[in-house]
């Protein structure tokens, strides 16, 4: 939830908050009858409360919104990870480079075809978790590659980054007899 949208979440507990205490104090009898009568007569005949009563109603079904929407977009990783923080100083990684790594290991795995990487920051022992996405080459057992891609992943994370149980997600997008040709690094 962006700034603007907690300012206004903000107005709008304010305004609720309002409601709520005057409608204690009319049913408790601390405000008499006929001073919230007449606010209620006065207030009803006139043209701006149809317009309150339609801002009120869009932001009700705005923030409705923010409870059934999905978090995961909020928590994508960008900038650096800290991986190590001590006496000598902070260890950090480039999220690109986490992603680099990880694309080339789940590369590495026969059957795979293609590859998009996610990482997301989440708190706790691990700083990352990781969604994969690959397109599987016909032929080749989605489980059994989906096994592999993991346990390529962790390894190169684990001997990189010195991280172990980082959380690997992997999905299959397409399957396809296409055959890729990759040409040889020379390093």
């Amino acid at each position: 939830m962006g700034i603007i949208s907690r300012f206004f979440l903000l107005l709008y507990v304010l305004v609720v908050t309002t409601t709520v205490l005057i409608f204690a104090g009319i049913c408790t009898k601390l405000i008499p009858n006929q001073i919230w009568q007449g606010y209620l007569n006065y207030i009803l005949i006139q043209s701006e409360t149809v317009i309150v009563l339609a801002v009120m109603l869009f932001f009700s079904l705005f923030f409705l919104g923010y409870v059934f929407s999905s978090s995961k977009g909020d928590q994508r990783a960008v900038g650096e990870i800290m991986l190590k923080e001590g006496e000598p100083g902070e260890v950090k990684v480039a999220v690109d480079a986490i992603r680099h790594i990880t694309e080339r290991a789940a590369l590495s795995v026969s059957g795979v075809r293609e590859v998009k990487v996610t990482i997301n920051k989440q708190k706790g022992e691990c700083p990352i978790a990781i969604f994969v996405t690959i397109v599987l080459g016909q032929g080749h057992s989605a489980p059994l590659v989906s096994e592999a891609v993991v346990k390529s992943i962790e390894k190169t994370i684990f001997t990189a980054l010195q991280i172990g149980g980082v959380p690997v997600d992997v999905s299959v997008k397409d399957i396809t007899n296409a055959v890729i040709e990759r040409k040889q690094r020379v390093v």
